[in-house]
Order: C-alpha cells, then structure tokens, then sequence
C-alpha cells in the first residue's frame, strides 16, 4: 500500500533523445530518460567554442532557442534515431506527433541545459571530445565498431560530433542543478491508517478518539506493513495533502481524515528531524524535481520559436 500510495516511480524527466550509448556520463537516449543512478561529475569549466548545436544557421530550423537554432536536419535524424531505439526494444511506438513531441521538448530542454553551462565558463574542449569519443568506442568494442554503428544509426561524423558535444555540455550543467541537493534536509517519519471509504476512514478516527492505540489499528487495516511510511523530505510523496498535514503535526499527533483519488488517510507523525539522511530514492526524487523547476523556470525566461507543426 505505502509504494502504491506514496513512491513517485517516474523515471528521470527526458532530457536526450540521441540513441548512443554514453553511460559513462549518466544520460541515456532510448525513451528520453535516466534510469541509472546518478552520480555527478563537476568538470571544472573548459573554456573553448559555442556549442555547436543548435547554432545559429542559415538553414531550415526546427526551433529557435534564445537565438540559437536547432536545425531541420539535425531534429528529423534525431526523430528517425528515437524510433529506431524504441523498435529494438521491442516497446510499441507512440504515433509519430507524440515522437516528434517527445524528441523537440527533449534537445530545447538540451539547449537550454547547454547553454546554461557555457554561460557558466564550461564548454566542450576539442580534447574533451575525443576523450568521450574515445571512450564511447572503447565501450562498444573498438572505433571500428563505433562506426559502424554509427552508420546504422544515420549519424554522419558532423551530426555525430554535434551531437556529442550538445549531450556533454548538457549533461554537465545538469550535473550543477542536481548536486546541490544535500545529503539530509528536513524529513518526516510517519505511520498511516489507510481505509478505501469514507465509512472505513471515520470507523477509524472514531476507535482512535476512543483510546484505540494507533499502530494497533493500523496494522488491523494493513496487515503486510501495518501502514509505515518511512521517512520521507517534502516533494516526496505522491499525496501532496497527506505530506503537508504531516509536516504541520507534532510529534506523537495524528491528523483528521484526509481524502484523496486513492482512498482516505489518517497519518501519525512519529518523528521529526530537520536534518536526517535521504535515502537513494528520496534523492533521485529530489534531484528530479530541482531538474525540472530549473527547466521549468528557464522555459518561462526564454525565448523559444517552434518552426515546425
């Protein structure tokens, strides 16, 4: 029940839509999201050029970014390579505007991610680059069969290096956003009574005003956890109205019914510490979230053209 109710399982909003492999930096490309742990790299910054896409061009655009383009070209070959990732695992396509959705928001959240970082001194190094290259084919098991996979996926070596530098300048500034998550901040540890109706929920509260003990009655109405919630920060959990009346509660105080689209709650505070410890999860949620409010904030500063429909 707790992980039904509670755990935000979505996975790392979409940042990359190239489908190369380039785990050794923590960004994946096949559906727009991170599902591997994240562990930050604070490059120092590396003054050099612009990133190179999106630039500014001549040539068809898909969408202007703060001046900076992202070209026709570059946005088809990158919808062509989404569907082609999805295909091999087996996953059903989404139709071709969800694709085309999916793959625009994804390299403007990039440009903006790369942009960010070079206003911060950090740009991708000619030297910088061949490292990564290096390293990607050392994965893949030689440069010969980095090149072969990149013919098979439509990438000639300009879009690759493109490509390349915009994942590595991006993945750095979000390398920034996502650090300053500290290790502890203010959490909860609480207990819920959870009833699927009203008439369970009030059953409740009235043996709780009654003298009921309340972890008693909690594992009378979830006998596999007896309703623990763990400790968990603000943002976490998936029930916004039963979070905040924990962390409005005192210690050792319970709350009134709360009701929600999954049932209704009654939850117990059982401690209270301004500074304890995230879990792995409690983190990954954290830095999500911080991820996309920095994304949300610079979509609503910047000034981006859509070109196409």
């Amino acid at each position: 029940m707790k992980d039904m109710i509670f755990r935000d399982k979505r996975l790392w909003i979409g940042l990359l839509v190239i489908s190369i492999s380039i785990s050794s930096w923590g960004l994946t490309g096949c559906n727009g999201q991170n599902t591997s742990t994240i562990s930050p790299s604070l490059t120092e910054p590396s003054p050099t050029a612009r990133p190179e896409i999106p630039t500014a061009t001549t040539e068809p655009l898909a969408a202007l970014v703060n001046g900076m383009g992202i070209p026709l070209a570059f946005y088809e070959g990158e919808v062509a390579r989404y569907k082609q990732a999805i295909e091999s695992l087996g996953e059903s396509l989404p139709s071709d505007a969800e694709v085309r959705t999916i793959v625009l928001n994804d390299l403007v959240d990039q440009t903006l991610l790369a942009q960010a970082a070079h206003e911060a001194g950090f740009d991708v190094s000619d030297e910088l680059l061949a490292q990564r290259i290096s390293d990607l084919a050392a994965e893949m098991g030689g440069e010969e069969a980095l090149a072969i996979w990149q013919t098979e996926q439509g990438y000639d070596p300009a879009a690759f290096e493109a490509a390349m530098r915009l994942a590595i300048a991006a993945t750095w500034q979000r390398d920034q956003i996502i650090a300053s998550i500290p290790d502890a901040v203010e959490q909860i540890h609480a207990q819920q009574i959870f009833a699927y109706t009203s008439e369970g929920a009030q059953s409740a509260l009235t043996s709780l005003n009654s003298g009921t003990d309340f972890n008693d009655l909690a594992w009378t109405y979830d006998p596999i956890t007896g309703g623990e919630l763990g400790w968990f920060p603000r943002g976490y959990l998936n029930v916004p109205a039963v979070e905040d009346a924990a962390f409005t509660l005192a210690v050792g105080e319970h709350s009134q019914i709360i009701e929600s689209d999954l049932g209704f709650h009654i939850v117990l505070v059982l401690e209270h510490d301004m500074e304890h410890k995230l879990t792995t999860d409690a983190k990954l949620t954290m830095q999500r979230q911080a991820l996309k409010a920095w994304l949300q904030s610079q979509h609503d500063q910047s000034d981006i053209q859509i070109f196409i429909k």
